[in-house]
């Protein structure tokens, strides 16, 4: 059963919707004109909510709000976007009328109907400083509890955070199996590493992918919802983690302490990816409007394939984020719904996240990308007094440039020096993910290559092309290059032929 608050000549009358309590995290209550409900934290549980004439509808189970016609598909842009590793709008579902209610969201019935509306949360003052919050964070976990340890700033970081606060858990590293070499991980005295080897194929295996849910399952959610089951299962303990503590605990290049005249821009390392820069006077203008790239003088195409021409007058979508190119094998009908919704989705991201402000706006932005609904990780990074501590330090404190480099995360550094951490690894958080779909891919070449070239879904719709699809997963250098993406793709093409 749903929750409901509905205006009456009484006045208005509310109830609970069955399991409120997997709704923590959200404020519903009454008030002296009528009922409020909203999120005033962060948090991996969605509550779904709907609104009508005078009514409100919202709960945890987005089953319940489901027409009887069955199950509703998103968009194809959609469908193409979350393959191209972009988050959905925060507040949207492929239901109709059906929202999610995002971070700041306020929904308001009274005598005048029902109000939507936005206030930006409240953070608490920074208390102990970040490494005693994490601590109190950690302190929190009813009884004994793992680390998932990878070596990285946020995990060990997340250790030394444990030992201050008088805990001796066990780091547990997940072996994976993968074709790698990697550094040694860095010892934290006072603590004893286990290492847990897992099957990435197990874990990656799009033929297990079901076809209920309210949207398509991704690797990008499911590959750590496997991680932390399994290290749990391993170690008979819940599993807390350092997931997205780099995220928040960052600053970018144009909030560091350039010096006078932006001397030390000097000692950079070039940040622009085209053009060349012609003053410091211009590499600081160019950080202040926040972009890492000139694109200088409209470039002379007279003499480029008239393919790759376009009319002066034409649509741009928006710069294509670092790092990121667009899945080969599109139709002309999968690219125009992708820069359709790749623009409205931006858009919508960009108003909630300036909203938001910096650090609560970097961690939303990364709960929706790399945290599954349910959080099996304790996540220290959502408490409130941890990301109050971060709110307090300074930006110019966060990063700095130093020996030619922007050094970024320097609260994480300065924890692990004070506790005799050395050599973290420096690799991103998706570095294993990418490596082990490229593993994957790899060693089911030939299958998945002959299952797309018989039966695609993505293909029936008219969005993407099987045979180029399959000749990628065929090619060695080409499928690593988009090892990733082909997989998110095979995990949703699964969910539509499943459904």
């Amino acid at each position: 059963m749903i929750g409901t608050a509905q205006t009456t000549p009484r006045g208005v009358v509310w109830t609970a919707p069955d399991g409120g309590d997997r709704c923590e995290d959200v404020h519903a209550r009454s008030t002296a004109d009528g009922f409020l409900l909203s999120r005033e934290r962060p948090s991996t549980a969605p509550v779904y909510y709907r609104v009508g004439y005078g009514r409100l509808e919202w709960g945890a189970d987005p089953a319940a709000f489901r027409p009887d016609t069955g199950r509703t598909v998103p968009e194809p842009g959609t469908l193409l976007a979350l393959i191209h590793g972009m988050a959905p709008p925060p507040d949207t579902t492929p239901l109709p009328g059906v929202r999610r209610l995002a971070l700041g969201t306020r929904v308001e019935v009274d005598g005048r109907g029902v109000t939507v509306s936005r206030r930006q949360p409240a953070l608490p003052g920074p208390g102990r400083g970040l490494l005693a919050s994490l601590g109190d964070a950690l302190s929190a976990v009813p009884g004994d509890y793992a680390l998932a340890y990878s070596g990285g700033l946020a995990s060990a970081s997340l250790a030394a955070a444990a030992l201050s606060a008088g805990h001796r858990p066990r780091l547990l590293y997940a072996d994976l199996g993968l074709p790698e070499a990697p550094p040694p991980l860095p010892d934290v005295p006072g603590t004893d590493v286990r290492t847990v080897h897992l099957d990435v194929f197990d874990l990656l295996d799009h033929h297990r992918v079901a076809g209920d849910g309210l949207t398509p399952p991704l690797p990008d959610l499911e590959f750590p919802r496997g991680l932390a089951r399994r290290l749990s299962a391993a170690s008979g303990l819940p599993v807390a983690a350092g997931l997205l503590l780099e995220d928040v605990v960052s600053a970018s290049l144009s909030q560091a302490d350039r010096g006078w005249r932006n001397w030390r821009l000097l000692t950079c390392e070039p940040f622009h990816l085209s053009g060349t820069l012609g003053s410091l006077r211009e590499a600081a203008s160019l950080l202040a409007e926040g972009v890492v790239r000139d694109d200088g003088p409209v470039q002379d195409l007279s003499h480029a394939p008239e393919r790759e021409a376009q009319p002066v007058d034409a649509p741009t979508p928006p710069p294509t984020p670092l790092g990121r190119r667009d899945l080969p094998g599109l139709t002309r009908k999968g690219r125009l719904a992708f820069q359709s919704t790749q623009q409205a989705t931006l858009s919508v991201w960009k108003n909630h996240l300036d909203f938001l402000g910096p650090v609560l706006g970097r961690l939303e932005a990364g709960l929706a990308a790399r945290v599954p609904a349910g959080g099996p990780f304790v996540l220290p990074v959502v408490d409130p007094a941890v990301l109050g501590a971060v709110e307090a330090i300074p930006p110019g404190r966060l990063g700095r440039i130093g020996g030619g480099l922007y050094r970024n995360h320097e609260p994480l550094r300065e924890i692990l020096a004070e506790h005799g951490v050395r050599g973290p690894r420096r690799s991103s958080s998706s570095f294993r993910l990418r490596l082990a779909a490229a593993a994957y891919l790899h060693r089911e070449s030939g299958k998945i290559a002959a299952e797309v070239e018989r039966e695609c879904a993505l293909g029936d719709l008219g969005l993407v092309d099987p045979r180029v699809i399959a000749g990628l997963v065929r090619e060695g250098p080409h499928r690593s290059d988009h090892a990733l993406p082909l997989l998110r793709l095979l995990w949703i093409d699964q969910w539509l032929r499943k459904g």
